[in-house]
């Protein structure tokens, strides 16, 4: 199962919304994620999978996939974190999208394994509201202005939302 949630542009932006992949099996941390988006006024379409296995059939499925920022937790059921950044990692068009670990592990393994296999940013999930949001909207604000090549990353001076589609 996936959801997509829209946020829409407003007239005085007319910029394409960025693309996010979120991997994320928590209800709290993708409400959490979508408002650190809002907060920090990216413009964005955001499409998230609950869980590994149908995150990685996603990924192998669809040769069109290309989204602008990828935001993976590592604790997922059916398939690890772990697995799915392979899957990202091996697929043509998505070696070089960046990718961002939200993850509450502290295990020092894991940040090794997660070396190993390449991510462009770590994030301990804060334990604040107010910190994750501060921090998750500052990181994607900044790997998308970094992965579009500008200063600034799409963003809304609406703050709308279009709705949601499952």
């Amino acid at each position: 199962m996936f959801l997509v949630a829209k946020m829409t542009s407003g007239p005085l932006n007319p910029a394409q919304p960025a693309r996010i992949l979120l991997v994320e099996d928590s209800p709290y941390d993708a409400y959490l994620v979508e408002t650190a988006l809002k907060a920090h006024q990216i413009n964005y379409e955001l499409t998230r999978h609950e869980d590994g296995e149908n995150a990685i059939v996603a990924i192998e499925s669809d040769p069109t996939l290309r989204p602008d920022l990828v935001l993976l937790d590592l604790n997922l059921p059916r398939r690890e974190g772990f697995e799915v950044l392979r899957a990202i990692r091996a697929h043509p068009a998505l070696v070089d999208v960046p990718v961002c670990v939200l993850t509450s592990s502290e295990a020092s393994r894991d940040r090794q394994r997660i070396d190993l296999i390449g991510v462009e940013r770590y994030i301990h999930k804060p334990p604040t509201l107010e910190r994750f949001i501060s921090t998750v909207g500052q990181a994607v604000r900044e790997m998308l202005a970094s992965a579009r090549g500008a200063d600034e990353p799409p963003h809304d001076e609406r703050g709308g939302r279009d709705g949601d589609k499952s």
